[in-house]
């Protein structure tokens, strides 16, 4: 389960590069998580997705790992990362992490974080269609040595970033490929909608038991 949680946070801090950019003021994009080479990590993901969703005003995700056995989303008003709120449901426990701020997004710092990004170069020529979306390839080096794959669209433009980074990308990324130490990591979308869910941007239920970070984090060591 602690690996498991690792991934999930993995994926979840591509999710913040992805949040970095939104122009269609609003709207949700459901993406497929696949984890390459490493056949154990993938099989313990199971079928996995994640959705983002955005306005204005607030941006979230909701991953769903494992067929639904683990849950996790995390809201963020748009230029204030340090009021992030977090859930986590994972095998019937329920957990909201209190003051979860930058660290839900930063949890596994420098991967596929543009923080990172030292340089982006654009290949117009290689292309595809994703979602109904015309996206181009955009490769972006690390400052690790390493490089990390984005399909963006411009048909959903930049807006204000989560974090300020010095690199920013042209578009909307609707596929992301990136390689981890867990494995290679992709991120497709499936479907977009111009519409959220009205609960998108709040914790809804009951039964959740309040966490630092730190104590989640020695709860899923544990398991």
């Amino acid at each position: 389960m602690k690996n498991l949680t690792k991934i999930a946070f993995a994926f979840l801090l591509l999710a913040g590069v992805m949040m970095n950019a939104q122009a269609l003021k609003k709207g949700s994009v459901t993406y497929k998580l696949a984890l390459i080479g490493n056949d154990e990590a993938a099989a313990m993901m199971g079928e996995s997705t994640l959705t983002v969703h955005f306005d204005e005003k607030t941006q979230a995700t909701e991953m769903n790992m494992m067929s639904g056995m683990m849950l996790m989303k995390t809201i963020t008003p748009v230029g204030n990362v340090k009021d992030t709120k977090m859930a986590v449901e994972v095998m019937g426990m329920k957990y909201e992490i209190i003051e979860a701020g930058e660290e839900a997004l930063n949890s596994n710092n420098g991967i596929g974080n543009l923080e990172n990004a030292t340089d982006v170069s654009y290949d117009k020529n290689d292309v595809k269609e994703i979602v109904g979306f015309k996206c181009y390839k955009a490769n972006v080096k690390m400052i690790d040595g390493t490089s990390t794959i984005f399909y963006i669209t411009e048909a959903i433009a930049p807006q204000t970033p989560i974090k300020e980074t010095k690199i920013k990308l042209a578009g909307y990324p609707l596929e992301i490929i990136t390689s981890t130490p867990q494995g290679d990591m992709t991120m497709t979308a499936t479907s977009f909608a111009k519409e959220s869910p009205k609960d998108c941007f709040v914790i809804s239920g009951e039964g959740y038991t309040k966490v630092t970070m730190e104590q989640f984090r020695q709860q899923m060591g544990g398991m």
